[in-house]
């Protein structure tokens, strides 16, 4: 097979023909033939549909090709080669070599001769429902949570047990009963909450969102139960949402995914990297994504893969994991109907091939699709309406007294059935026809396809009893297990192999983020060489061992805060997790255990990259045992808190409950470190928090390791008392603690044991040690936790509705009536005032590439006139989106060239505004109601002089034609967070958004994408009427049914590189766009084809004949055809008459700054008081600190060391700042995302936004400040008057304003959440340290002294509290805090001292002045002498200081709207 490329040749062939057999017919032979035949296939025959790789997949040529290919694999695998040539990688198209001895059947664990020789067996299994009852909460269960709701809750603990909770349950499935054996394939139709997806996710053991499943499941023989322990991952759930790590490769992932489900038994010399290669190989080629490999998977936000590419790489990797029963759900969404078809093609194939068992639900599927299938079941508001062989159904519902009409594909017409709007009764069966889903059901019931179905299951059941298919089941998943993998568990690879394949895979995640990377580092650097150089040279003296303590206690905690970053990055991916979870392809502990596996060489660098800078200027031990021992406790403590961080993350629902408790944890560790409190100081209720804090023994243990040994001079003026001329040593002492009277020095030891209670010779047992465990046991618990806990919020979709307004069940009489009153919107349309006309000339449009510019868009023209609505379509790939884009003006980077005129005018500042575009992504503020946010869009975007009862009443017609009565009083929510409305009826909300602005001009991107044929119908018509009405439209389309086809009138048919194929008019029954296609060399068009599946595949076709003449280009048929050049002439017209400086007004917002404003803040407001979540936590965590605080420094007495706890419970004021900064930013980033979205469409100006964001918060910070100050301030002991207590709360609200507007600032410069995160360590760092407080003034270089100290707003902040505090305070030491030292003999303590303290610059008071022995020295004397020597404070600059305060906040709010200016378009 050296050098041998496969090739499928694509006849037309229905699949369909001789194969749909009666649902008790034996199952459908064993064809022939594997996914490997699809490689290099032709493409552009017929039913290619435009997709030039479509078609990939034939069958019968698959069949003949198998056996052919079979045989000869077969010879070749027992061939012995004696010279080999290297492999070449086959995803890269290169040749196979003899090297890879690869059997086609064994290659996809198929079934042949040579398998079954080896002992390997299919896995086959059917699966049975019978009596399946499946209910859920009602609508009234959940409301919109509220800051108050929650906070009610606090006071009615029963409810969060659910005692007293009253609420309705919600049959979502109704009693059904079924089954699909081995091989077969069924198809599930339903509209929109007709309970599809619950039906899926029931059959795939996906069970934990529903309160009750009654009735019985089980898989060959096995139940539900045993089989979700078992053999999880042998049946899998597809889900709608594409859920991808964004920057790794498309190659990237599916090799990971291989990795984990390679199985155990292959071909002798068959390597486990061959196998992924080949799979990798099959894969792309079958579909489509080849040519993508490495491209980056990208998601809304990050570019990559397209939506349609992104969807067929969640089909690939669900077929990697080889399970027995897969559910795909709406898997089709995004894909134009080339790829939907082929996609189906492949499930057939590799259903009949290896006897898997598929289930699909599909919306708007062809008939083409439909054939594939064997069976189908219908449901309508979770009754079974029809279950039974695939090609009886039709007949079925026609004998029922149902019309199909022509050109109706057969999924839309069982779709439309239960809809009196869509379906169509044969005359005669008015009466009898059943007209509701209960109606249809009893019919079902009665008929005679329902006893089939009861016989076939009978037998099926008799047949699964005799065979035993469960027993070859199991034996066959035991042979799958690798090596070294328990034969008991899901999981095909060993434990060792899981981690192996995580480890690459969170290697490439990590290194690809270059961004987060180099911010990491970065701040790492610049934090390193600023700590070290206002430590700079601490001298060995008294002065210098305090600072020697600031500068090991602020490099633990810099080390100790950078990991908080991980919980950005571990919470991102939980939706990932939890999908692989289900598909058995790892142990969560296996993932945990690869992340710390690679924190080693990250966390190894980044404590050396800070020690390089630090170590050595700080002045800290030169010692390389010391130095590595240094190095050593900040990289486990670094490691130790990125699992405190992630175990956290684990265990919460969301980011910032996680950020929350971990904050409040992490303040309680900060403040029970032993350094800001001395253990020998702690109040005894609280000291145990010492014991338990892992940071307490890495300060320890660095602290030792510094000081162990050394020798402090205490030389130099407040070194020792007295000082001065006259004192010598043997009478004097060093202030510094731990000195004995008369000694000149103090060794480092006794500082230890005086000031903490340190014994240096713990330093490795029990602190390293205990370091070390804690590290352990993070690691331990997280694993744990990941594997058995399952958080809240993900696979699953909760509605919220406002208070009193949840839909109520309606009866059949009121569901007619809804219907009858959307048949009448659509027919209340008004002509529009005025017609647009928009054309665009000669568009060019390209990006910069590394091999230069990258051309996507070429020499495109166009015209939309009053009344038309114009259809853009193209295979994948031909520029849809991208022209959308650049008409639109949403186009951020890359160079648009051509003429684009409105109503013969050049494009003013108004044209974003009167344009609606619905764009693919469904980008919607969650905290508002659907009703709330389409009155929001009419409000800001309708005319100013339209009143509200107009605007209002344009909203419920909007909500009625498109079908969201039930959701209009929902809350939007959001998916990720497991709360909202669907992904289907946000496509609806999206258009509804752009239609209640009334624009003059309508581009919709795929607004039928996603959406039941139904719906689908119900917005093509309601977008003909706009055109009718006057209202030009320009829509792309992906895969139009006939029906909805006939609704536009004109096309502009793209192809491959951005290049026109057509554009003109389409004609009664599409006659003169097929004509012109005919006319041109095309094939004819048969009368009952789809005419848009026929433009497709005639320019996405190769149209070669056998001499291999040249194909036929379609763009250059175009160029050169009359209707271009008259084209042409009728734009250059326009051109020529244009008005190039049109001299109208042009409003670019429909409203007024100040109603801006109000609308904003209204709605922002709204938002905040919905998010408990954060508001409340807030709070709560704020409290905590409060609390904690106040009663760690309970009651402060009037000592020396009080002086000091008096700055740092002030200082701890700061916290409450550093909580509100952290919060702040994610809440700031996702609302600029909103923002943005809004901004494009011209809703308001970035101005009331960024204002906006700011007042939103003033009063949670105020309310926030003063709970604050009430937990602590009175508790701590701080000074109670008035005036005092006034000055604090003041000064702490406005530093709270500057905080919080802080973090704004920080979030507006930073791109993503992860490197605000990595940023903020350094900006809350640099704010403390050159406050004065961990390095005094006098003690900083002069560079840093002189300009940065200045600089800090810390500075002020906490200079002006403690002033305030102790400006009118006495000291009074007790006994710790005074230093003894002898008199000379014959001597007072009084008269030795009285030279000293009689100096102006001498401190402190003689406690005892009349004895003549062990004088007792106190440092101070006042609070004011305290902080103007120590720190050169005066209380005269209180009110400067809350002056500069407020003017810092000024700057922040005004820097900040500069960022928002900068940032308001997002980029694309």
């Amino acid at each position: 097979m050296d050098g041998e490329k496969l090739n499928v040749s694509h006849n037309n062939v229905d699949y369909n023909q001789n194969q749909s057999q009666d649902i008790e017919s034996a199952p459908r032979a064993s064809y022939a033939g594997t996914a490997e035949t699809c490689v290099e296939p032709e493409c552009g025959h017929e039913d290619t549909y435009g997709e030039p790789d479509a078609n990939q997949v034939d069958v019968n040529n698959a069949i003949s090709e198998y056996h052919h290919l079979k045989r000869e694999l077969s010879t070749i695998s027992r061939k012995k080669t004696q010279h080999r040539r290297p492999s070449v990688t086959l995803e890269e198209g290169g040749e196979e070599s003899t090297k890879d001895e690869f059997n086609l059947t064994e290659f996809m664990n198929g079934f042949n001769e040579e398998a079954s020789q080896s002992g390997i067996k299919l896995k086959r299994l059917g699966i049975v429902w019978k009596h399946l009852v499946v209910k859920g909460w009602g609508a009234d269960a959940n409301t919109i949570a509220t800051n108050l709701n929650v906070l009610t809750k606090l006071f009615q603990p029963w409810k969060l047990l659910g005692i007293g909770k009253k609420c309705s349950k919600k049959t979502i499935l109704h009693g059904i009963t079924g089954f699909v054996k081995e091989g077969e394939m069924l198809l599930v139709l339903g509209r929109p909450g007709s309970g599809c997806t619950s039906f899926l996710k029931i059959l795939a053991n996906v069970r934990q969102q529903y309160t009750d499943v009654e009735g019985e499941v089980n898989y060959g023989g096995i139940d539900a139960i045993t089989f979700g322990k078992r053999y999880r991952g042998q049946v899998v759930y597809n889900e709608e949402e594409d859920q991808h790590y964004p920057t790794l490769t498309t190659k990237q992932t599916l090799q990971f995914a291989l990795r984990c489900k390679t199985p155990g038994k292959r071909l002798s010399n068959e390597t486990k990297k061959v196998f992924v290669q080949r799979v990798i190989y099959v894969l792309g080629n079958m579909l489509g994504l080849t040519k993508q490999m490495n491209t980056m998977v990208g998601n809304a936000f990050i570019r990559g893969l397209s939506g349609g590419e992104r969807k067929r790489l969640s089909i690939a990797e669900v077929m990697t994991t080889l399970s027995t029963i897969t559910c795909w759900d709406c898997s089709t969404r995004g894909l134009d109907a080339a790829s939907a078809l082929d996609y189906v093609r492949s499930l057939r194939i590799m259903t009949d091939i290896f006897k898997k068992t598929t289930i699909s639900t599909l919306y708007q599927a062809s008939d083409s699709i439909y054939k594939l299938y064997d069976k189908v079941l219908v449901l309508d508001d979770g009754y079974c309406i029809y279950f039974g062989p695939t090609n009886q159904a039709k007949k079925y519902f026609e004998d029922l007294g149902y019309h199909c009409p022509m050109r109706k594909s057969i999924p839309d017409f069982l779709t439309g059935l239960c809809n009196p709007l869509e379906r169509e009764i044969k005359p005669g069966f008015e009466d009898t026809a059943p007209k509701h889903s209960s109606e249809f059901e009893q019919c079902y019931r009665h008929s005679q396809i329902y006893q089939d179905m009861l016989r076939a299951l009978e037998e099926y059941e008799q047949e699964i009893k005799e065979t035993k298919p469960a027993e070859e089941f199991v034996e066959a998943v035991r042979a799958e297990h690798q090596k070294r993998a328990p034969k008991k568990s899901p999981y095909t690879t060993s434990f060792y192999q899981q981690v192996k394949a995580l480890i690459a895979r969170q290697f490439h995640l990590q290194l690809k983020d270059r961004q987060a990377l180099i911010s990491r580092y970065g701040t790492i650097l610049i934090q390193g060489l600023i700590t070290a150089s206002c430590f700079f040279q601490m001298p060995k003296t008294g002065l210098g061992a305090f600072s020697r303590g600031g500068a090991i206690f602020f490099s633990l905690l810099f080390n100790a805060f950078i990991s908080q970053s991980e919980l950005a990055v571990f919470m991102t991916g939980r939706s990932i997790l939890e999908k692989h979870k289900h598909f058995a392809m790892y142990r969560a502990g296996a993932f945990y255990l690869a992340q710390v596996i690679l924190d080693f060489p990250y966390a190894i660098v980044q404590v050396l990259l800070y020690e390089i800078c630090a170590y050595f200027i700080m002045g800290l031990n030169l010692n390389a045992g010391r130095f590595f021992t240094f190095f050593i406790v900040l990289v486990f403590t670094n490691l130790m808190m990125n699992g405190f961080f992630r175990f956290f993350g684990s265990i919460s629902t969301n980011w910032y409950m996680a950020t929350q408790i971990t904050g409040a944890i992490l303040i309680s560790m900060v403040t029970y470190t032993g350094y800001v409190i001395p253990y020998p100081t702690m109040h005894p209720w609280l000291y145990w928090i010492y014991w338990f804090n892992p940071l307490s023994f890495a300060y320890q243990a660095l602290i030792k390791n510094e000081m162990k040994g050394q020798i402090y001079s205490c030389e130099g003026p407040g070194n020792a008392v007295p000082y001065g001329p006259g004192y010598d040593w043997p009478y004097k002492v060093c202030t510094m603690k731990g000195g004995a009277p008369g000694e000149n020095f103090v060794l480092g030891d006794n500082y230890l044991m005086t000031t903490f209670m340190y014994k240096v010779s713990y330093r490795w047992a029990p602190d390293f040690v205990v370091i070390i465990a804690y590290f352990l046991l993070f690691t331990l618990i997280t694993a744990l936790a990941m594997e058995y806990l399952h958080p809240s919020g993900t696979g699953s979709l909760t509605k919220l509705y406002l208070p009193g307004k949840a839909p109520k069940p309606r009866t059949n009489e009121e569901e007619e009536e809804r219907l009858r009153r959307q048949e009448q919107v659509t027919d209340q349309m008004k002509t529009a005032s005025e017609g647009t006309t928009f054309s665009w000339h000669h568009i060019n449009y390209q990006v910069p590439f590394k091999g230069g510019p990258l051309h996507l868009l070429n020499d495109i023209s166009g015209i939309v006139k009053p009344g038309h609505l114009t259809a853009l379509m193209g295979s994948s790939g031909a520029g849809k989106t991208t022209l959308l884009d650049v008409l639109a003006k949403r186009k951020t980077i890359g160079k648009v060239e051509g003429r684009v005129y409105l109503n013969n005018e050049a494009l003013m500042s108004d044209f974003e505004r009167i344009t609606g575009y619905c764009e693919q992504m469904d980008v919607h503020q969650p905290a508002v109601t659907v009703r709330e946010g389409l009155r929001f869009s009419a409000y800001l975007r309708q005319d100013k002089e339209v009143s509200y009862e107009n605007k209002n009443a344009y909203v419920e017609q909007i909500i009625t034609l498109l079908e969201m009565e039930d959701i209009a009083d929902a809350q939007i929510g959001n998916v990720d967070s497991g709360s909202g409305i669907s992904v289907e009826e946000r496509k609806r909300l999206t258009i509804g958004m752009e239609l209640v602005s009334k624009p003059k001009l309508l581009f919709l991107d795929e607004p039928t994408s996603g959406l039941d044929a139904q719906s689908s119908y119900n917005i093509v018509r309601f977008i003909r009427k706009l055109a009718d009405a006057g209202w030009p439209v320009l829509c792309t389309i992906h895969q139009p049914s006939a029906i909805l086809f006939e609704h536009f009138d004109r096309l502009l048919l793209l192809v491959r590189g951005g290049k026109t194929a057509y554009y003109g008019e389409i004609g009664k029954d599409s006659r003169i766009m097929i004509d012109y296609f005919e006319s041109r060399g095309g094939p004819i068009c048969p009368p009952e084809t789809n005419p848009a599946e026929y433009i497709l595949e005639v320019v996405g076709a190769k149209q070669s004949n056998k001499e291999g003449q040249q194909i036929k280009d379609w763009a250059q048929l175009w160029a050169e055809s009359d209707e271009a050049q008259q084209l042409e002439e009728e734009l250059e017209m326009i051109h020529q008459n244009a008005n190039q400086n049109p001299q109208r007004t042009s409003l670019k917002y429909a409203t007024g700054f100040w109603y801006q404003l109000w609308m904003v803040h209204k709605r922002m407001t709204v938002a905040y008081w919905r998010s408990p979540g954060y508001n409340m936590g807030r709070f709560f965590t704020c409290m905590f600190i409060s609390l904690m605080i106040g009663f760690s420094y309970w009651k402060m007495s009037y000592t020396s060391s009080d002086m000091q706890n008096r700055v740092f419970v002030l200082l701890s004021t700061f916290l409450l700042a550093q909580t509100l900064i952290i919060l702040a930013q994610p809440k700031f980033m996702t609302e600029r995302l909103y923002f943005q979205r809004d901004y494009a469409s011209r809703y308001y100006s970035y101005l009331p936004f960024g204002l906006t964001s700011i007042l939103v918060e003033i009063p949670y910070c105020i309310f926030l400040s003063a709970f604050f100050m009430f937990g602590f301030y009175w508790t701590a002991g701080l000074s109670n008057t008035s005036y005092q207590v006034g000055y604090f709360f003041i000064m702490m609200v406005f530093f709270v304003f500057w905080a919080v507007t802080l973090g704004f600032l920080i979030a507006a410069i930073s791109k993503t959440h992860l490197m605000a995160s990595v940023i903020n360590p350094l900006f809350i760092s640099v704010l403390i340290l050159f406050a004065g407080l961990m390095q005094p003034p006098q003690s900083m270089p002069h560079f840093w002294r002189s300009w940065m100290y200045w600089l800090d707003p810390f500075h002020y902040y906490i200079e002006g509290l403690t002033v305030n505090e102790m400006m009118h305070l006495p000291v009074q030491c007790d006994q710790r805090d005074l230093v003894t030292f002898n008199p000379p003999p014959g001597q007072t303590c009084g008269s030795y001292m009285e030279r000293f303290l009689s100096n102006p610059q001498s401190t402190g008071y003689i406690d005892n002045p009349e004895d003549s022995s062990h004088c007792n020295y106190c440092q101070f004397s006042s609070g004011k002498q305290y902080y103007s020597i120590t720190f050169q404070w005066s209380e005269q600059h209180r009110w400067r200081n809350f002056g500069i305060i407020i003017c810092y906040f000024a700057f922040n709010t005004i820097i900040f709207q500069i960022f928002v200016y900068w940032t308001r378009k997002a980029r694309r």
